[in-house]
C-alpha cells in the first residue's frame, strides 16, 4: 500500500512540476530540429549537392586501370603435309597485359553542359522547397500554438463563469430558503451552474486535443507535457495591400520554386534538341604484355602498345523517338508559363483577402472590447436590481452569458487574427 501511494506521488510531481514551459519561439525551434519534413527537405537538398557535382562526370574524361591473364590449351592434333601423316602434341600458351584507358567526351551537342546547369538549377529549387517546408512548419506551429492559448483562455473564462454561477446558486438558495424567490428561480440558477461546469470540462478536454496537435507539430510524442505561454500578446499591425502583394511576388517560396522549374523545363528541352547533333569521343589506351607475366612490369621500352580512337557518331533515324522527346520537353516548358501566371493571381487574392480578415478582426477586437465593458455593466446592474426585488433571476443569467460571450468572441478574434497574420506571413514568404 505505502508503495501504491509513493507511485502516486510521483505521478502527481511529474504531472505539476514536469510540464516544460515554452512560447513560441521554444515551440518553433524544437520543430525545426525534431520535425520528419525538415530532416527529409534538409537530406533532399544535399542530394541534390550530390547531383552537381556527379553532373561534371559527362564532360570530366575517364580513366580506367586493368589487367588480364589468360591461360589457352590446345589439345593433340593431326595434320598431313607431303604425303606425310604428323601429330602435334597438346600446347598451352599463356599471355599476361596490364594497361591504362582513357576516355574523353569531346562534344556531345551541348548536353552535358545544360546537365550541369539543370543539376545546379534543381539544387537551386530543392533550397526554395526546404525554405517553403520550414516556413510550413513554422506556420503550422504558430497556429497550433495559438489554438492551445485560445483553449486555455476560453477555459478561465468560462472558469470565472462557473464561479460566478455557483455563487448566485449560494444566493439563490438562501433567498429560497427564506421565500424571497420562487422555486423556479432555484432550478434554473442550479441548470446555469450545471452549464457552466460542463463548458469547463469540455473546455479542459479542448486544450488536452489542443496541446497534442502541437506536440505533433513540434515533432514530440502527443503526450509529452508542455506549460504553453505568451508573455505579451501583440495586435496585428496594419498591412498596406499593394507593398504586400509585391513583397509575396518576390520572397514567396513557392512561386520562386515554380520559376526554377521553369527554368530546368527549359534546360530539359535544350539536352533532348541536343541529341540531333553528332558526338565525338575519344579514347587512348596503353597497355603491354606477353607470354611471361614479367612482360607487364619490367623493361619498359618493349612490350608495349597504344592506340588511339576517335568516334564520330550522327543519328540518321530512331523511330520518331527524338523529335517526340523535344516536343514533349517544348510542351512542358510552355506549360509552366500558365503555372506561373495562375500562382500569381492566386497570391495577390490570398494577399488581399488575408489583408481584408485582419482589417475586419482590427475592427472586431475593438469592438468586443467595448462589448466586454457593456456587458459587465449590464450584470452588475441586474445583480443589484435582482437584490433590491427589481430584477428576474433570468435577467442576471442572460447578462452572465452575455458577458460570457462577449469575453469568449474577444479571445477567439485575437488567436485568429495572429493565425491570420502567420498565414499572411507565410504568403510573403517573411515568415
Amino acid at each position: 500500500m505505502r508503495k501504491s501511494w509513493i507511485v502516486t506521488l510521483l505521478i502527481i510531481t511529474t504531472t505539476a512540476f514536469g510540464a516544460e514551459k515554452l512560447n513560441l519561439r521554444d515551440c518553433i525551434n524544437i520543430a525545426l530540429k525534431k520535425n520528419p519534413g525538415i530532416m527529409i527537405a534538409s537530406k533532399q537538398v544535399n542530394a541534390y549537392k550530390s547531383g552537381v557535382r556527379g553532373s561534371y562526370g559527362s564532360i570530366l574524361p575517364y580513366v580506367s586501370l586493368g589487367a588480364r591473364s589468360n591461360r589457352s590449351k590446345q589439345g593433340p592434333s593431326e595434320y598431313i603435309a607431303y604425303g606425310t601423316s604428323f601429330i602435334t602434341p597438346d600446347t598451352t600458351t599463356f599471355y599476361h597485359s596490364a594497361g591504362v584507358t582513357y576516355n574523353q567526351n569531346i562534344f556531345d551537342g551541348g548536353k552535358w553542359w545544360n546537365n550541369i546547369h539543370l543539376a545546379k538549377n534543381s539544387l537551386i529549387t530543392a533550397i526554395y522547397d526546404q525554405n517553403l517546408t520550414r516556413q510550413g512548419v513554422i506556420a503550422n506551429v504558430t497556429e497550433k500554438f495559438y489554438n492551445v492559448l485560445k483553449a486555455k483562455e476560453l477555459l478561465n473564462v468560462y472558469k470565472v463563469s462557473l464561479k460566478n454561477s455557483q455563487e448566485q446558486l449560494v444566493k439563490t438558495e438562501e433567498m429560497y430558503k427564506i421565500g424571497q424567490v420562487a422555486k423556479k428561480d432555484l432550478f434554473k440558477a442550479q441548470v446555469s451552474e450545471g452549464n457552466d461546469r460542463l463548458n469547463v470540462i469540455r473546455q479542459r478536454s479542448m486544450i488536452l486535443l489542443a496541446i497534442s496537435d502541437l506536440n505533433i507539430a513540434i515533432g514530440q510524442s502527443l503526450n509529452t507535457s508542455i506549460e504553453i505561454y505568451e508573455e505579451e500578446y501583440k495586435t496585428p499591425v496594419y498591412v498596406e495591400k499593394e507593398a504586400a502583394i509585391n513583397k509575396a511576388i518576390t520572397s514567396n517560396q513557392e512561386y520562386n520554386s515554380l520559376i526554377a522549374q521553369k527554368t530546368s523545363a527549359f534546360l530539359q528541352y535544350k539536352i533532348a534538341r541536343g541529341d540531333r547533333f553528332p558526338t565525338l569521343s575519344s579514347t587512348f589506351s596503353y597497355y603491354r604484355g606477353g607470354p611471361e607475366l614479367s612482360r607487364t612490369y619490367k623493361e619498359f621500352d618493349k612490350w608495349w602498345n597504344t592506340d588511339l580512337t576517335f568516334n564520330l557518331s550522327f543519328p540518321l533515324f530512331d523511330g520518331f523517338r527524338r523529335k517526340t522527346n523535344i516536343q514533349q520537353k517544348l510542351l512542358n516548358f510552355n506549360i509552366y508559363e500558365d503555372r506561373i501566371e495562375q500562382k500569381k493571381i492566386e497570391i495577390a487574392s490570398q494577399v488581399e483577402n488575408l489583408i481584408l480578415t485582419l482589417d475586419t478582426y482590427r475592427e472586431m477586437i475593438a469592438i468586443n472590447e467595448l462589448n466586454i465593458e457593456s456587458a459587465k455593466e449590464d450584470l452588475r446592474l441586474a445583480q443589484e436590481m435582482y437584490r433590491l426585488n427589481s430584477a428576474t433571476l433570468l435577467e442576471i443569467l442572460d447578462a452572465q452569458v452575455t458577458l460570457t460571450r462577449a469575453q469568449g468572441n474577444l479571445i477567439t478574434t485575437k488567436y485568429d487574427a495572429k493565425i491570420a497574420e502567420t498565414q499572411l506571413a507565410l504568403v510573403m514568404g517573411t515568415l
